[in-house]
C-alpha cells in the first residue's frame, strides 16, 4: 500500500471505526483498525466481532494498492500533532508503515492484514431488507432517552434496546427489571413488522458517531441476524441479541403510575414524581439557570436522578407525619410492589431480603405482612427468633462467626 491522502479525512475515518474496537489480548489484531486501498478509495473497518463499523474516504493519489492493520491510538496521536494537509502512507514488507510529511518520515510496526477477519465484505442492502429511516439527531434523541434503563451487563437478554415495528409505529424499549422505558415513534409510511434487540454497547457507539452529524438521514436494514445503520459512506453493523425479551406490552397494559394500597383502615397512596420537564427546551432552560449553582454544589440538582416518590397515609405525607411503624410499612409495601413488577418482567420470582424488619412494626403489622406473603423465598435477619406459622421456614443462628441451622418442626 502506498498512497497520498488528506490528513484530516484520514483522522476522521479512523476515529469513526475505532468506536467498535476493544482491546483483545487473545487475538491482538482485533485491537487494530483494518485499512484497504482499492481504486481511488481507502476502506476502513473496526470490529469486536459483535459490532463492526465500516467507512471509506477518497484518496488523492494511489501509487500502490494494498491493505494493513494498525493500532489506532499511536497513529491518531501522531497525525493530530502534525500540521500537514496531506500525508503519504507507505507499507513495506507487510508489517512496517511509513508516514511521510513534507519534512519527516516516521516508521511504525503494524500487522499483516491477511490475519484480519473478513467482515461483511460483500453486503447487499436493498429495498427487501430496508426497515426504516430517520434523521440522525432524532435517532440520537430516542436512543439517549431509552438507553439509561438498559444497564444490565450481567443479563444479556436485557442489556439492549428492543426495537419493534407495528404498522406505522416504531417501539423503542429497555428495562433492567427495576425500571422500564418505552417510547413510541410514528412513521409516515407502513413498514414490515420486525422485532430486534440491539446490544446497549452498539447503541452507545451509534450515539457517539452520529451525534455530531449535520442531521444526516440514517437508513436501517436487517439482514439475517444483523442490523445495519447506514449514512453516506459509513455503515454500523451489529449482531442482534436473539434471547427472549420481556413481554413489555403486557406489563404496560397493567401499569398505573398512581398506585393505591390499603392496610387495615389506612389508605396508602404512592405517587411517582418526575423532576424532568416534559418539554426538552424547558428542561434545557432549567439546567442552564441552575448551572452555576450546580457547579458550586458539585452535583446536578435537576434530572431523572432527582425523581422521587411521595408516600402518604390517609392523605398525610408519611415522611413528615408517619410513625416509625408506618414508614417501615410503606417501605415494605414498595418492596412488595417491586417484587410483582420484577416477576412480570423476568418471569421468575425474586428473593426478598429483609434486615430486622420487625423492629419497628407492632404486632398487627407483623401478622399482616406475614399473612400477605406467599409462594416466595424470603431471607430475614433479626436479633430474636420470630414465629412464622403456616410457612415452610428454616432458622439459622449466627454466634461468634459460626452458623448453625435449625429446621422448624
Amino acid at each position: 500500500m502506498h498512497i497520498k491522502v488528506n490528513r484530516q479525512n484520514f483522522l476522521s475515518a479512523i476515529r469513526t471505526v475505532e468506536k467498535s474496537v476493544k482491546e483483545n489480548k487473545i487475538k491482538p489484531i482485533l485491537s487494530c483498525i483494518y485499512a484497504k486501498v482499492k481504486g481511488n478509495k481507502i476502506y476502513f473497518t473496526g470490529t469486536n466481532l459483535d459490532t463492526t463499523i465500516k467507512t471509506s474516504i477518497d484518496v488523492n493519489e494511489v501509487i500502490r494498492e494494498g491493505e494493513v492493520a494498525f493500532y489506532y491510538s499511536i497513529i491518531d496521536e501522531y497525525l493530530k500533532e502534525i500540521k500537514d494537509e496531506f500525508v503519504v502512507l507507505r507499507v513495506e514488507n507487510g508489517n512496517i508503515l511509513f508516514i511521510e510529511t513534507e519534512d519527516s518520515t516516521t516508521e511504525y510496526d503494524v500487522y499483516s492484514a491477511e490475519d484480519y477477519p473478513n467482515t461483511f465484505e460483500n453486503v447487499n442492502l436493498n429495498d427487501s431488507n430496508f426497515k426504516f429511516e430517520m434523521p440522525s439527531q432524532e435517532l440520537v434523541n430516542i436512543f439517549e432517552k431509552v438507553l439509561f434503563s438498559a444497564d444490565t451487563p450481567d443479563n444479556i437478554a436485557m442489556n439492549c434496546i428492543r426495537i419493534e415495528s407495528i404498522l406505522k409505529h416504531l417501539h423503542f424499549v429497555s428495562t433492567n427489571t427495576y425500571r422500564l422505558t418505552f417510547l413510541k415513534k410514528n412513521i409516515d409510511k407502513d413498514i414490515s413488522d420486525f422485532s430486534v434487540s440491539v446490544p446497549a454497547d452498539t447503541i452507545s457507539s451509534i450515539i457517539k458517531i452520529i451525534k455530531g452529524l449535520d442531521n444526516e438521514v440514517i437508513k436501517v436494514y436487517k439482514e439475517e441476524a444483523h442490523l445495519y445503520f447506514q449514512y453516506k459512506d459509513t455503515m454500523i453493523i451489529t449482531k442482534l441479541i436473539e434471547l427472549r425479551f420481556p413481554n413489555y406490552a403486557e406489563i404496560l397494559s397493567n401499569i398505573s403510575y398512581d398506585k393505591k394500597l390499603y392496610i387495615n383502615n389506612e389508605k396508602l397512596h404512592i405517587k411517582y414524581v418526575s423532576n424532568v420537564a416534559e418539554d426538552n427546551q424547558k428542561m434545557y432552560n432549567n439546567l442552564s439557570k441552575s448551572r452555576l449553582t450546580d457547579i458550586n454544589k458539585g452535583y446536578t440538582s435537576l434530572g431523572i436522578h432527582r425523581d422521587d416518590y411521595i408516600i402518604s397515609i390517609n392523605s398525610l405525607d408519611v415522611s413528615i407525619y408517619g410513625s416509625q411503624g408506618q414508614k417501615k410499612s410503606s417501605i415494605i409495601s414498595l418492596k412488595l410492589s417491586e417484587l410483582k413488577v420484577i416477576e412480570e418482567v423476568i418471569g421468575e420470582k425474586p428473593v426478598l431480603l429483609l434486615d430486622d424488619y420487625m423492629s419497628e412494626l407492632d404486632e398487627k403489622r407483623r401478622l399482616k405482612f406475614l399473612d400477605i406473603i406467599e409462594d416466595i423465598q424470603i431471607i430475614i435477619t433479626t436479633t430474636h427468633k420470630i414465629s412464622i406459622d403456616g410457612k415452610e421456614n428454616t432458622y439459622f443462628y449466627v454466634d461468634n462467626g459460626k452458623i448453625e441451622r435449625e429446621k422448624n418442626g
